[in-house]
């Protein structure tokens, strides 16, 4: 027989010698298992991040924007609300909703000024004022992340910014720009100036950035100056590109320093002065929103380098900020934000709502923010595997953007699902409340079959297929199949939500199209009547009376996964009510919203959570130049209707009362009518958090609550460990199963060592003469290799 080769290094030989084969390979088996396992079997992160204050979360896809003059969605908001600073900010715990200052000592001063430019009293009819005039006076002494944009040597010279291509070429993050003394930078950073903020507002209007603002369309009529200051931009780029397209990223630096914006200026260097025609309340809300962070002129310059946007060296991958935590590293799967150690510092809210003691939401009362070293989110794309691991206690808060991640785990404790009891015994805190937001599907008013229509033939028949379809879509069976655990959230009748002035509730509230109050209640119309309708716009049980085809549309949504399959399924059948064909084109959120964005989707879902407590925030969603395809704004249904726009402006001015009221009314009438959007539903919010996880206070407004989360990470620690203890049981019985399948080998082997060990005593024993003669031929052929006769 064969043997093996023994080495005094190999453990198998070793073992094997020691104990034989069979104990040998079980004692191998051990060993490996053990070692595989570790403290915590299969942790995704190393034990020394669990033990520290790092704060773990997901997403489900990588952000799109984080360049502030671009980014207005929510799953960015993570990053640009954590880094980038605007002036003014909501209070954490206060309701209603309070504003207050971030950067600023204090809320903006207001002043009225005539169309002669002679100051107003604060009581002024708003017919007498041509221009509000707001000035904001800045905290000294904020100073930026570190960021080789500002990166100087000793003799004050720019390190990084008048970088060769070929310099260029191999950098693919901000980690590849040494900050430290032995590359020769003696400074990175510098102090927040007003001029920071002016720059960031004259971005706002400039093509020379890679992503038009989506703001632009409202800011251009009401900044001073601001649409002059866009269209001279445009007029000299296209000067002096005429005859070529250079792309984008290809366009040389602008410096917007040297061109002046008359509604935009620093006073001095910490004070900024902002100029709006007429009278605009909501304007301070603005100035909580990311659009009026500050940018350094230095940042604008350094990713303008020719080769930095090929490399992935923009704005919209790598912020600069003065806010509490920077980007330090990302990828398509994690990214990480660190303190930023150059913070300015702000304190946890004192005081807050009553019950907000009793809740633990004042224990930090006073304590400097932010309380976390270390943010880190990983991707996952399906919720499943994300709560999978959150109830594992590797994540402390799943999907720290999503605020509906609580009613999943809701609906498991209500269900009494296997999941419950493990939900309950784990302490997870799942916090939830009403919020100004809706969820909705829109009709493309660009498309040819569902939109605006030509002709008023085409508008009439258009207009008809739309309400059909809204009739047929029961809201009401979605929320309570797929989303309402609680019962909190809505039916909407229109695109203003409870809660926000100018919601009409009851009644007085419903919209006629698609439904009718009886019995004190609103109730859907009949699918009777949507068949009615749809033959009356020409496609009679869902065919075209001209040519007898099947009418096929085509639903864009985010809905990749297998968890999304039944909603689909269920939209399919909606649709099929009314003998009407529905392609559903499904894909990741990034793609979804380049479709919207050229005006390419027919039917597409959507939704919206409000940047401010104010109608107007979802009134301009319906707002003609606001329409995405044309102007790059957030009207993403691309909605036109004059009368409908030239009610929205004076809307906007009102302060709230009867007057607005009944503006308001008169808006809403007219889209009910258009039906440009399935209204959908007003969504209540429901946030999950570890026990863990301190000052959890999830809203639509406060965008910036990472800052404010605290984590214990030795109770992390102890209770990962404990909820992931290895089960031993399962390796017992794959050894026990792994010995009796042995034992037939075992007595072969064993059988054959005898016999080799029967052999080896024959030939040890000396024939007379001492020697043992050599074998014939023969007696060669008469046994096995490696056997001798004796």
């Amino acid at each position: 027989m064969g043997c093996y080769p023994f080495f005094p290094n190999n453990p198998y030989s070793t073992l094997k010698r020691a104990f034989g084969i069979l104990p040998a390979i079980v004692l191998i088996l051990l060993v490996l298992t053990v070692q595989g396992c570790g403290r915590v079997p299969d942790a995704p992160y190393p034990e020394s991040l669990l033990r520290a204050k790092v704060l773990f979360t997901c997403f489900g896809s990588r952000p799109k924007y984080l360049d502030p003059v671009s980014s207005y969605s929510n799953d960015e908001t993570p990053w640009t609300y954590s880094i980038y600073e605007p002036p003014l900010q909501y209070d954490y715990l206060k309701r209603p909703f309070t504003l207050e200052g971030r950067t600023v000592r204090e809320l903006p001063t207001v002043r009225y000024l005539d169309a002669a430019g002679r100051d107003l009293p604060a009581d002024a009819p708003v017919d007498r004022i041509a221009t509000s005039v707001y000035t904001l006076r800045l905290i000294p002494g904020i100073r930026y992340q570190p960021h080789p944009a500002f990166a100087r040597d000793a003799q004050g010279r720019y390190l990084y910014q008048d970088l060769r291509p070929a310099q260029i070429a191999w950098r693919h993050s901000i980690a590849d720009f040494p900050l430290d003394e032995a590359h020769g930078v003696a400074t990175a950073t510098r102090e927040l100036t007003a001029e920071d903020y002016v720059y960031e507002i004259k971005r706002l209007a400039s093509p020379y950035v890679h992503t038009p603002s989506p703001i632009y369309g409202i800011m251009a009529p009401l900044i001073v100056g601001m649409k002059t200051f866009g269209d001279r931009l445009r007029a000299e780029r296209t000067a002096a590109f005429a005859g070529t397209r250079p792309r984008d990223r290809d366009l040389p630096w602008r410096d917007l320093r040297t061109v002046p914006l008359p509604g935009a200026r620093a006073l001095d260097r910490y004070t900024l002065e902002i100029r709006i025609h007429g009278v605009y309340p909501q304007f301070r809300y603005w100035l909580a929103m990311t659009f009026f962070s500050p940018i350094p002129w230095e940042a604008d310059r350094f990713y303008a380098q020719r080769g930095m946007a090929d490399n992935g060296l923009t704005l919209n991958f790598w912020p600069v900020g003065t806010g509490p935590f920077m980007l330090v590293s990302q990828s398509a799967n994690r990214y990480v934000m660190r303190r930023n150690p150059n913070f300015h510092g702000q304190r946890y809210p004192s005081a807050g709502m009553p019950g907000d003691a009793a809740k633990g939401l004042l224990i930090d009362a006073g304590k400097p923010l932010p309380f976390v070293d270390e943010v880190i989110s990983s991707v996952e794309k399906e919720q499943e595997p994300a709560l999978d691991k959150f109830l594992q206690g590797y994540y402390d808060v799943p999907y720290v953007e999503r605020l509906s991640t609580g009613f999943v785990l809701e609906k498991e404790l209500l269900d009494n699902t296997g999941r419950a009891a493990l939900l309950r015994a784990r302490g997870v805190q799942i916090i939830g409340h009403v919020g100004p937001s809706i969820s909705y599907i829109g009709f493309n008013w660009l498309d040819p079959v569902v939109g605006g229509g030509d002709t008023p033939a085409q508008r009439e028949r258009n207009r008809k297929l739309r309400q059909a379809i809204s009739i047929a879509h029961d809201w009401e069976e979605y929320r309570t199949v797929f989303f309402d655990t609680i019962g909190a959230s809505k039916t909407a009748m229109g695109p203003i939500p409870p809660g926000v002035f100018g919601y009409r509730g009851g009644a007085a509230g419903i919209d006629p199209v698609t439904h009718v109050w009886a019995d004190g209640h609103a109730q859907r119309r009949s699918i009777a009547e949507a068949r009615r309708l749809l033959a009356e716009a020409g496609y009679p049980d869902g065919r075209d009376a001209k040519t007898g085809k099947p009418l096929v549309l085509t639903y864009d949504t985010t809905g990749t996964t297998p968890a999304a399959q039944a909603g689909l399924d269920w939209e399919i059948k909606q649709f099929a009510k009314l003998g009407i064909q529905l392609e559903i084109r499904a894909e990741d959120y990034n793609r979804f919203q380049e479709r919207v964005l050229k005006g390419e989707a027919q039917i597409f879902s959507w939704g919206w959570y409000a940047d401010y407590p104010d109608p107007e925030n979802f009134l301009f969603l319906l707002y003609g130049p606001q329409g995405k395809a044309k102007f790059q704004g957030e009207n993403a249904a691309n909605y036109e209707n004059p009368e409908y726009d030239r009610l929205y402006q004076e809307m906007r001015v009102l302060p709230d009362g009867a007057a607005r009221q009944a503006v308001i009314d008169r808006m809403v009438q007219i889209v009910q009518r258009d039906n440009p959007w399935m209204w959908g539903y007003f969504p209540a919010i429901s946030a999950a958090y570890q026990p863990w996880v301190r000052n959890a206070n999830p809203s639509i407004m406060v965008r910036d609550q990472i800052k404010y989360l605290d984590v214990d990470p030795a109770m992390r620690w102890e209770r990962i460990r404990a909820w992931n203890r290895p089960h031993w049981w399962p390796l017992a019985a794959i050894l026990a199963a792994l010995s009796l399948a042995m034992i037939p080998l075992w007595r072969v082997w064993r059988a054959r060592e005898q016999r080799d060990a029967r052999t080896a005593i024959i030939w040890e024993v000396p024939r007379a003469g001492g020697s043992i003669p050599p074998a014939t031929p023969q007696e060669e052929s008469d046994g096995d290799a490696g056997e001798r006769p004796s």
